[in-house]
């Protein structure tokens, strides 16, 4: 027992000189940086919308939007908050009270706590801690912590239109859509009408209602195209809008807006001229007359010439190799489409037969075009081909049969033949 009390006394002594020089010395208190917390909010937002790219929950058009709105914000924030309050204070008064307080403590509480079996009872109740509080992030637990302080704090200063957003976005990339859409509701009240809020907002109240559009989101698209006409996110939600109504039509001209300032040949068009593709045979058309698309601003590349009224029309004939002849159905789509040889890779003209029904022999022709500045009278070469797809993707896909001849002149007046006859890698 006397060498406990030694080894406490030493331990007690130890502590001390911890304790006390510190508050022998003038030192400053500050209150928590709001920057410090607006920053590493958006550091683990970024760090979540870099994982959703990765995995294809985002396309790059939405991570660019959502990126530069986060540095924006972040940008603000810093610019609007300036330094805590500090205040020198001495601990020097401390010292008195500690210094016989600290072994008394350490003693009491050795007498209510202290026993052989301590060792044991904190073993048991770390083993009966569920495995899931355990193994918790930090880092969740971190940033769970700073969005739920900054949702206590619009409690009590509910008039911060900047906060608002600010929780909104962070609830959405949490996947707290429906608290993501009841602060955006905030915003909007405080004077958030600015068609990229709004349209977040719907996009917001969409995925809080499972992925379905109704009269609110329905209401809010129509408020952000009345706003900004051509926002991208606003075109593109409100032909996912119409095209769930049944509203073809409707579906396909926003699209084609929205595709009209897309950057011919990028990943976004192409996923947006598959959406064009499907909801035109929906209507059953091959294509949407070059009047309905918007005009396109966008630089279509070199190869291009300029528009003097010409026209294009290519007679192009699709037969399938006899030795493939087992390897598709009679009921698999046949794409028949040209592209420019040198430029973006979208189709500039596209046709949607079955393998039933070739041979057969198809006219593709500026009326066809997705949009103004891409068909056939703009570029001198292209490429034709014919493609099986037995999933009806209008993208290429592994172990899908193609033909494809190249080049050929868009001015030509001879049928062009395409024999399908190898399998796309």
């Amino acid at each position: 027992m006397t060498v406990f009390w030694s080894l406490a006394a030493v331990m007690v002594m130890v502590a001390l000189l911890f304790i006390l020089p510190p508050l022998l010395r003038k030192r400053e208190l500050s209150a928590v940086s709001r920057d410090e917390l607006n920053t590493e909010v958006i550091r683990q937002q970024l760090a979540e919308l870099d994982t959703d790219l990765a995995a294809g929950k985002l396309d790059k058009a939405q991570y660019g939007a959502a990126r530069a709105d986060l540095e924006q914000e972040l940008l603000y924030d810093l610019a609007t908050t300036g330094p805590a309050p500090r205040a020198a204070r001495s601990g020097r008064w401390a010292t008195l009270l500690i210094i016989p307080a600290l072994p008394l403590c350490a003693v009491l509480l050795y007498q209510q706590l202290g026993s052989v079996e301590l060792i044991d009872r904190l073993q048991q109740a770390r083993s009966s801690q569920p495995p899931q509080q355990q193994q918790q992030s930090p880092s969740a637990a971190s940033i769970d912590e700073m969005v739920a302080k900054l949702a206590e704090r619009l409690q009590q200063q509910p008039d911060d239109l900047k906060g608002w957003v600010m929780l909104a976005r962070s609830y959405t990339i949490m996947k707290r859509y429906s608290d993501a859409e009841a602060a955006y509701a905030n915003a909007l009240r405080l004077g958030g009408e600015n068609a990229n809020l709004l349209a977040d907002y719907a996009d917001a109240t969409v995925m809080a209602n499972g992925g379905r559009f109704n009269d609110q989101s329905g209401a809010l698209l129509t408020q952000v195209l009345e706003l900004d006409p051509g926002n991208l996110k606003g075109l593109w939600l409100a032909g996912h809008w119409k095209n769930q109504s049944g509203d073809y039509a409707a579906a396909l001209d926003y699209w084609q807006q929205a595709a009209a300032k897309l950057p011919p040949g990028s990943e976004d068009a192409a996923v947006i001229a598959e959406q064009i593709s499907s909801v035109q045979g929906k209507l059953g058309i091959t294509a949407a007359p070059a009047t309905t698309v918007a005009a396109a601003t966008t630089d279509t590349g070199s190869t291009a010439t300029t528009d003097s009224g010409s026209t294009a029309t290519l007679s192009v004939s699709v037969s399938l190799d006899p030795q493939l002849t087992a390897t598709a159905a009679a009921e698999d789509t046949v794409f028949i489409f040209a592209r420019a040889t040198q430029g973006p890779r979208m189709p500039l003209a596209i046709v949607r037969k079955q393998v039933k029904d070739l041979p057969v022999t198809v006219t593709l022709d500026d009326s066809m075009a997705m949009m103004p500045a891409m068909k056939l009278s703009n570029f001198e070469q292209v490429d034709i081909g014919a493609r099986i797809s037995k999933s009806g993707n209008a993208m290429p896909e592994s172990g899908d049969l193609q033909g494809i001849v190249s080049p050929i002149a868009t001015q030509t007046s001879e049928t062009i033949q395409v024999t399908i006859n190898s399998n796309v890698p």
